[in-house]
């Protein structure tokens, strides 16, 4: 369900979503967005209200140009309790919804886009409720071996450089 007002999403990410929303409710938890695609503006004005409020970048919202939600594919992804209130934080994860999200996403092409232990390899702040669609073969590799995109990118990259060298 969105959280109101005009949303957009890639359509594959799109049809994805909807597709693990349905998977969802079928095992009783209902889905809500609370935040997909944003401009380079919006996300500069995000960071930088944020930047204005603490005096320093805390890592929750990312730096313009460099944001998921900018690609059209990543998604922020809440309860209904969560949706009313004015903060996301990690507290998030305990809810049963973040439980089946994390454990679910892969099999509609989504990952888990800041896990708790990545921070140093993301620079972003563990979010359990920020998902990022990839396509199900990736999803599916990177959930089963628990990394960042960052170290799967790292790791595809590593195996295209050996087979260029090996053919």
């Amino acid at each position: 369900k969105g959280a109101g007002g005009e949303m957009e999403l890639r359509k594959a990410a799109n049809d994805a979503l909807n597709a693990m929303f349905a998977a969802a409710e079928e095992d009783g938890y209902t889905l809500y967005v609370k935040s997909v695609y944003r401009s380079y503006q919006t996300q500069k004005t995000m960071y930088y209200n944020r930047l204005d409020r603490y005096g320093y970048d805390d890592g929750l919202v990312a730096f313009p140009g460099s944001s998921d939600h900018q690609t059209g594919l990543g998604v922020d992804i809440l309860n209904y309790e969560w949706t009313q209130k004015d903060g996301m934080n990690e507290k998030f994860a305990a809810e049963a919804e973040a439980k089946w999200m994390e454990q679910n996403c892969h099999r509609f092409g989504f990952i888990l886009r800041y896990m708790a232990d990545k921070e140093e390899v993301t620079n972003i702040k563990y979010e359990p409720w920020h998902f990022r669609y990839v396509g199900l073969e990736a999803a599916a590799y990177i959930m089963e071996n628990h990394l960042s995109l960052e170290e799967f990118t790292w790791e595809w990259q590593a195996y295209i450089e050996e087979y260029e060298r090996n053919g």
